[in-house]
């Protein structure tokens, strides 16, 4: 997400900063106008924690903007948030949304359904389901879970109309793609015809969520659940005509 929004903002004649977690934010927005914070993990490895990723730097986000000059910001979550979720990701990102819309700032909330890149960039949540060769694909679920996936060029787009333009609402706002389809139909979709695939469902894929380090309970929870807006739409309120996976990918 990130590499696809610093692109697409290069092509306007804005000054950006990109920033990684051990920048200093206090320099780099003191005198911005807008902040987008995409940091955050449903997979949280070496050490770090949900809490970390998803609360601790918009925490350090939203302190920084203390005496600088940002009037807007615009934060990246996933549909389903809610601080009062039992799973640890929908938790923590419905703390990170109650963080951002107490900043003092104007506040856009984009909430995400299950975002995809291109064939040929198809991105970290999607490369796990594209197979390479007869190794087959794994499916945490039963794979009749459904999806509204995203194109990230998409996302991109709500979030620099959501930063940029001073006329565009405020609250929170869920961007899904036009096409609802099962993990199983995502998955042949991508890989342009029938794959071998490999269904983790219930207690195993629980189990493998407190055992594998690359798995946890709440990353088994969410991918092996529904990923559908929840909210209003950003697509009515800002105008967007979300793009069909099956265009995206049927066309390459």
């Amino acid at each position: 997400m990130g590499s696809c929004l610093s692109r697409r903002l290069a092509e306007l004649p804005n000054e950006v900063r990109p920033l990684g977690r051990r920048d200093n934010l206090l320099d780099a927005v003191h005198d911005a106008d807008a902040v987008v914070h995409l940091a955050g993990t449903l997979q949280p490895l070496r050490g770090n924690t949900y809490e970390q990723a998803n609360v601790e730097t918009v925490r350090r986000t939203v302190e920084a903007l203390a005496g600088s000059s940002v009037k807007r910001v615009a934060f990246l979550s996933y549909v389903g948030a809610d601080p009062a979720s039992p799973n640890d990701y929908l938790r923590t990102k419905g703390e990170a949304e109650s963080l951002i819309a107490a900043s003092g700032r104007e506040a856009v909330v984009i909430r995400s359904t299950f975002i995809y890149g291109p064939p040929d960039d198809p991105g970290p949540s999607t490369a796990p389901f594209i197979a390479h060769g007869r190794k087959g694909v794994s499916v945490l679920g039963s794979g009749i879970q459904r999806y509204a996936p995203v194109f990230v060029d998409d996302v991109a787009t709500a979030l620099i109309q959501a930063a940029l333009d001073p006329s565009a609402p405020t609250g929170t706002f869920a961007l899904a793609g036009p096409d609802v389809l099962t993990v199983d139909e995502f998955v042949r979709l991508v890989n342009a015809g029938a794959v071998k695939e490999r269904h983790l469902k219930g207690r195993l894929a629980r189990v493998l969520g407190h055992v594998l380090p690359t798995l946890t309970p709440a990353l088994v929870d969410v991918l092996a659940a529904d990923s559908l807006p929840d909210t209003t739409l950003a697509a009515d309120a800002f105008s967007l005509e979300p793009r069909s996976i099956r265009d995206v990918y049927q066309r390459a």
